[in-house]
């Protein structure tokens, strides 16, 4: 009978360790994600999570098998919502690393609970300089508006010929400001002038006033670093006021179908600084897969913030995959920092000190809808 116990105990022992054994096995890593779902941004939030939707069912698990959770939350385009998003992600949900926020503005929200809770934070698209600069856990896939605007600065003088520039910007915005100043500044540097700068405010409607001084000055182009709506509309508005000069946006500018729909025809011949284009010849094996599996499942062209948006998220788990715990913070943050020569879905990354080192696409709007055009690199 004694004999009959043991061995009854002894397999008691040996269930509750494969039950352990178990637990480990089917462990589970948590990764926040903050998106503008709803509101005035929504319009790049709502392709940014179709392409983390669709990420993680390419990538499910870590490569030592832990389940990867996303734990979204909607801050409503709202920069006081996004920062309420990141404390509760920290504090109350226990994530690993944080991907968002998609604007500069709302990104520059969530950037110190980052670095003072030590949780790693990757955006996808927040460009401004600031979103990186002196913030050891913050991180991102996309370029920086000093990048951009330059490359912008310089198709403006030297593929378009132009001397003379009129920027319409918002003041409010991060994002604008950033990329209107480093535009600024190498236009000038390429021996540009610019005679006019004036206001696009966001939720406006009438730019009317705005662009006739625009029109006025007969500048040879105009550098537009503002959002889809505003955008749109001003297009609309400058075909009707017979001001026709090329224009030269930012990523945000045609992100959404808002800007083909409410622009039409006024919009064609617009070009973007861009981080990717589907379009490209050159695609990377992970690109190709992920452009297949997007028209597969969304019938559509693939979005360029869905892309950029499932890098972060590549980005986040090759840092995971390096660090005997994935839950250890302070690895997975330094291993993202040091991405390198990294495949990822809309080209190679390389990181240094947060930003990443790519090149830009200049896409140019066509019969409705962006084609590429040509790349730059750094």
């Amino acid at each position: 009978m004694k004999s009959f116990c043991g061995k009854v105990s002894l397999m008691a022992v040996l269930v509750s360790g494969l039950v352990v054994a178990h637990s480990a096995l089917a462990a589970e890593v948590k990764i926040g994600v903050v998106l503008p779902l709803s509101g005035a941004l929504s319009g790049y939030g709502q392709p940014s999570q179709k392409g983390l939707e669709l990420i993680q069912g390419i990538t499910p698990t870590l490569k030592n098998g832990d389940t990867i959770k996303l734990v979204v939350i909607d801050d409503k385009s709202d920069k006081v919502e996004a920062a309420n998003a990141m404390q509760r992600l920290v504090s109350s949900d226990k994530v690993d690393a944080v991907i968002g926020e998609v604007t500069s503005s709302n990104t520059l929200a969530m950037v110190k609970i980052a670095d003072d809770t030590k949780t790693p934070l990757v955006s996808s698209t927040a460009t401004n300089d600031r979103v990186t600069r002196n913030h050891p856990y913050v991180s991102r896939v996309c370029f920086s508006d000093s990048f951009q605007g330059v490359v912008g600065a310089n198709l403006a003088s030297r593929d378009l010929n132009a001397k003379t520039a009129a920027i319409v910007f918002d003041s409010s915005n991060d994002y604008s400001v950033g990329l209107a100043k480093a535009f600024r500044t190498q236009f000038l540097k390429n021996g540009g002038t610019i005679p006019i700068e004036v206001q696009a405010p966001s939720g406006s409607k009438d730019f009317k006033a705005q662009l006739s001084s625009v029109k006025a000055k007969n500048v040879d182009m105009i550098y537009m670093p503002i959002y889809y709506t505003e955008g749109a509309l001003i297009a609309v508005q400058a075909k009707q006021l017979g001001l026709d000069k090329p224009v030269v946006g930012g990523d945000g500018l045609a992100a959404d179908p808002v800007f083909f729909d409410v622009g039409k025809d006024a919009v064609n011949g617009y070009m973007t600084t861009d981080y990717y284009s589907p379009n490209a010849k050159e695609q990377t094996p992970s690109g190709e897969a992920f452009i297949k599996a997007w028209e597969a499942k969304f019938n559509s062209p693939t979005h360029t913030w869905g892309a950029m948006a499932a890098d972060a998220y590549n980005v986040i788990v090759n840092a995971m995959n390096q660090c005997n715990d994935p839950h250890d913070r302070v690895c997975v943050n330094e291993k993202i920092r040091a991405t390198k020569d990294f495949q990822g879905v809309t080209g190679v990354l390389t990181l240094k000190d947060g930003d990443a080192v790519r090149s830009a696409v200049i896409n140019e709007v066509k019969d409705g809808q962006l084609a590429f055009k040509t790349v730059v690199n750094p």
